[in-house]
């Protein structure tokens, strides 16, 4: 491994603390909860495949913080590293998920016809407690929510779900092997290949993308390229790009599949405008048939009962939905309190351009800020009501009217 120790045993000749991480000036989950004590006891122990604390906690010794979101600070390199480095990654996984503890059970949701009329966008939920949450206070009329098919398109340019999935039996991509990853690139061409009606379409292997494809797959926002973001390169993720990487989309361009990117896959239903609806039901209509393909080649996806779908980042853990938005917001976003709305309706921001851009024009990509604990209709739902009660404020700041009365309570 070329970013971590896996392979170099000289380390053991060297005290704990003389190999412990200068973490003094960093801002992530990991730096927070690792100590030299705790390095100490987790430092010669590997997973299975040879992943070691180091190799975890790389890209967050590389990157101290993010100017936008705190990240994270450690990936994982295969399915087991959740339980062989449970000490550091139970407390990182709980600080980073609001409190989830290692004893509680993920959810599972992907029945879209759940994503039911929510007439407030804050009703109060119980993050933990199996017990129904509350009923929702009493409707007021301009919150009102038909399920996400009614978001304002004036201001909602487009809407996109998307989730990641690893595949068990192989190492995730900060530490497969090239064979490794060739594998997982061919086994989801054979899955992908068999999908038909509205999902039918073609794969695109980055290594043999014509000059126009490729030209053609930015036009449409769908290429990723080789990761600039230095969380992604610390992790090891770039190793030997572009080999074994590709995208696949259908026919109509509004459902695709990364391959080999941050994850095994990365699948995704976006379309333009408001109409998140949509987007969930295809997203999952198409996820639960591509999982029936993996199945029937035997290959199930890595998921358990406490971290529901396990993937390379903690971050993404549980249901690793995002559902996002891109809004027009640009009298909402100078207000004083648009961060405290958005922390008070669990959302996060960032630029159209990804994590690590800024807003243009006002343009702001907006989703979910929780991945685990909640299902994904719990989370695509938080995001309709939650953008539906931006946009009201965005047209009440835009008539010069005070958005004081409407103000969010902690979600």
């Amino acid at each position: 491994m070329p970013f971590g120790n896996t392979h170099n045993q000289l380390k053991m000749k060297f005290t704990s603390e003389q190999e412990y991480p200068d973490l003094s000036q960093h801002n992530n989950h990991m730096a927070k909860i690792l100590t030299p004590e705790m390095y100490e006891r987790l430092r010669g122990k590997q997973t299975p495949s040879g992943f070691t604390l180091d190799d975890v906690i790389q890209t967050g010794v590389d990157n101290p913080g993010h100017p936008f979101i705190m990240t994270v600070g450690c990936v994982a390199g295969d399915e087991e590293t959740y339980e062989v480095f449970k000490e550091l990654l139970d407390p990182v996984i709980e600080d980073r998920h609001g409190g989830y503890k290692p004893s509680d059970k993920h959810k599972t949701d992907l029945n879209e016809d759940n994503l039911q009329v929510h007439p407030h966008p804050h009703p109060h939920r119980h993050r933990h407690c199996r017990a129904p949450p509350p009923p929702p206070p009493p409707p007021l009329t301009f919150l009102f929510s038909q399920g996400g098919d009614d978001l304002d398109p004036n201001y909602v340019l487009s809407s996109r779900v998307r989730t990641g999935r690893s595949v068990r039996g192989f190492c995730l991509p900060p530490h497969c092997s090239r064979g490794e990853r060739r594998a997982v690139e061919s086994l989801s061409i054979e899955a992908l290949d068999s999908l038909s009606g509205d999902l039918k379409g073609k794969y695109y292997a980055l290594k043999n993308m014509t000059d126009a494809e490729q030209q053609q797959l930015i036009d449409d926002h769908f290429l990723f390229d080789k990761p600039v973001s230095p969380l992604l390169l610390a992790s090891g993720m770039a190793r030997d790009w572009p080999d074994g990487r590709g995208i696949w989309h259908n026919d109509n361009k509004t459902f695709l599949v990364w391959v080999n990117e941050e994850d095994h896959l990365r699948v995704i239903s976006m379309q333009k405008g408001g109409n998140m609806k949509e987007v969930f039901n295809r997203f999952c209509s198409g996820l639960t048939k591509i999982e029936s393909l993996f199945k029937e080649r035997g290959h199930a996806f890595m998921w358990n009962e406490h971290l529901g779908y396990v993937l390379t980042c903690p971050s993404n853990l549980g249901t690793g939905l995002r559902a996002g938005v891109h809004v027009k917001l640009p009298n909402m976003s100078k207000h004083a309190k648009f961060e405290e709305v958005l922390k008070k309706l669990r959302l996060q921001k960032r630029g159209t351009g990804g994590v690590d851009t800024a807003a243009v024009g006002g343009v702001f990509d907006i989703s979910n800020a929780d991945r685990l604990g909640f299902s994904e209709v719990e989370l695509v739902q938080t995001v309709v009501d939650g953008i539906k009660l931006l946009v009201e404020m965005e047209k009440r700041l835009e008539s010069g009217q005070s958005i004081d009365d409407i103000l969010p309570a902690q979600k």
